[in-house]
């Protein structure tokens, strides 16, 4: 663009001088209130009457170059006299002060009144152009009905932006009725209350004028359950099959920024609507991710649901993010064919193999992240969780206080919220370790098929074993020794070693080289073979293959075992 010429220069600042003063101090404007008299250029006459004796043609220039100035030095008087001329703008002209507009945006603070002062004179000279020509400034006029939007509701001042820019009046500018209808509905489903804003319209920008997004956006926010219902999700696997934007819509929520200021406490935040919404809406995208079946939305999730979590120095999610983090890792978990039992089932179907491989991907991310290669225990502050091998030979999650004590059932819950994330990990390794403990089963089947023997040094070995100890600890164990032939369980005793306990109570030693092998109740009496079901029944002692007979009608549940908590 070129200078302005030098009589039209200094005539411009001899009229901001007259108006503002010769020494005008910072916001000089405001002070006099300038910015609050849009009827009555009393305050700025001399830039008026300048203003008006100028052809369009300088009054553009004058124009561009006050948009233009690198030092941000800007004129208001100048600019306010320009909004009351016609200019006579050009269409490209339209959308270079445009383009200056909204980099003036990007460089000044949201609280600033100068973020809506610089919209005044290229919304001017949008007013200018034909309504068939203003199609050709959507994607800018969009740009600014929201971020004025945002500003106004953050301003210190809002009374200095009206008349500048009015939401209502840059709306009115925009040439789809549909787009209008966005900026009256969009406060609705996205309201700006609380002191952060809304991070969802700040991620999604101008998507939400793409038809239908504020519909699907208003059903992610109906999300009730990190478990939602099948009604729910096939209302949103319709509206993401109808809307062409869903993919960039749903990895926009994905990304959307969850941060907050250290000095906001988490009480403050939990009371806060935006922040509870954007809760749901994080929730919501999760599930619709794993609806669209794309595995690059997928791989967003367990990113998404990692960053929500506390310091990892510290076990556990915030409160306000337990619903998002549930919610993905149980959206991941049946994407990747693990929907859960029961009514709780929230089976994906018509997904591609690649979904599927996307959504374990996630999931192994997560246990990759708290569970080093053959760790089977995490810190949950004052208690952990860890991997268990049952004496039947299930694998499953249990979470015990420092005092080595079950947790209660009924606080099962809390801990499946609060340590999603540290559990979701422990399931992940739970397939591993059931295939190890199923190989030990094996191993046990051939030994009492065979009739195999082994030395006390090997039973003790296998008692002591990580995995084969539970289950070689519920199974009846017969001994040769010096003293005789007796058979028991086998039960801890003092300087680490193992003693076999008979029917009748009795505890024997085995020592290293005696001879032991699985009692086998082929070689036993009827007597002896029902003394040890009736033994076994009332010990509610499950066995992990099949070694005294199980009468029928019988049960076997094991008395002190603590069931897992449920698959997030």
């Amino acid at each position: 663009m070129p200078p302005l010429p030098p009589a039209l220069r200094r005539a411009a600042a001899r009229a901001r001088r007259r108006d503002l003063g010769p020494d005008p101090k910072p916001q000089e404007e405001i002070r006099r209130r300038i910015v609050l008299a849009p009827a009555a250029p009393s305050q700025w006459s001399h830039s008026h009457r300048l203003v008006d004796s100028l052809e369009p043609r300088d009054r553009r220039r004058l124009g561009l170059a006050l948009l233009s100035d690198p030092h941000g030095t800007r004129d208001i008087c100048m600019e306010a006299a320009l909004t009351r001329h016609t200019c006579d703008w050009s269409p490209e002209e339209t959308e270079e002060l445009l383009a200056l507009a909204l980099l003036e945006f990007e460089d000044t603070p949201y609280w600033s009144h100068r973020v809506c002062r610089s919209l005044g004179l290229p919304l001017a000279a949008v007013r200018e152009q034909e309504p068939s020509e203003r199609a050709r400034y959507r994607p800018q006029l969009r740009s600014i009905v929201l971020r004025a939007r945002r500003h106004h509701h953050h301003s210190a001042r809002p009374e200095q932006c009206r008349w500048h820019l009015s939401v209502e009046e840059a709306a009115a500018l925009l040439d789809l009725p549909h787009d209008r209808e966005v900026v009256e509905r969009l406060p609705q489903v996205l309201p700006d209350r609380g002191t952060c804003g809304n991070r969802a319209s700040t991620a999604l920008g101008t998507l939400v004028f793409e038809p239908g997004v504020l519909d699907l956006l208003a059903a992610l926010l109906t999300i009730d359950s990190f478990r939602p219902a099948q009604s729910w999700l096939g209302q949103v696997r319709e509206r993401l099959e109808m809307l062409p934007a869903a993919p960039e819509v749903v990895s926009a929520l994905l990304r959307m920024d969850t941060s907050y200021p250290d000095s906001m406490t988490e009480s403050a935040l939990a009371k806060q609507a935006p922040v509870f919404n954007q809760a749901k809406l994080m929730a919501g995208a999760a599930w619709a991710a794993c609806l669209t079946g794309d595995p690059a939305l997928i791989g967003l999730v367990a990113p998404q649901a990692l960053s929500r979590g506390r310091d990892r120095r510290l076990p556990g999610v915030q409160e306000r993010d337990i619903l998002p983090v549930r919610a993905g890792v149980t959206a991941l978990s049946a994407a990747a064919g693990m929907p859960g039992p029961g009514r709780h089932r929230r089976a994906l179907s018509g997904l591609p193999p690649e979904a599927a491989t996307a959504a374990r991907a996630g999931l192994d991310a997560i246990a990759d992240e708290f569970l080093p290669e053959g760790a089977r225990e995490v810190s949950l502050h004052f208690h952990t969780a860890y991997l268990a091998v049952r004496p039947h030979g299930s694998v499953g999650v249990e979470i015990r206080t420092d005092r080595g004590q079950p947790v209660k059932p009924s606080q099962v819950h809390h801990y499946n919220g609060m340590y999603v994330l540290e559990l979701t990990a422990l399931r992940q390794r739970i397939p591993h370790l059931a295939a190890q403990a199923d190989h030990e089963r094996g191993a046990l089947a051939e030994l009492l098929a065979t009739g195999t023997a082994l030395t006390g040094e090997q039973l003790g070995a296998r008692l002591d074993h990580d995995i084969a100890g539970p289950l070689s600890q519920a199974l009846v164990w017969e001994a040769d020794t010096a003293v005789g032939a007796f058979a028991g369980l086998p039960v801890p005793g003092p300087g680490g070693r193992w003693l076999l306990r008979d029917i009748q109570g009795r505890t024997h030693e085995v020592t290293t080289t005696d001879t032991v092998r699985p009692w086998n109740p082929v070689h036993a009496d009827r007597a002896q073979t029902r003394a040890w079901q009736v033994h076994l029944e009332l010990g509610g002692l499950r066995q992990p293959i099949r070694q005294v007979p199980v009468r029928r009608g019988a049960a076997r549940g094991p008395v002190t075992d603590t069931r897992p908590p449920r698959s997030s």
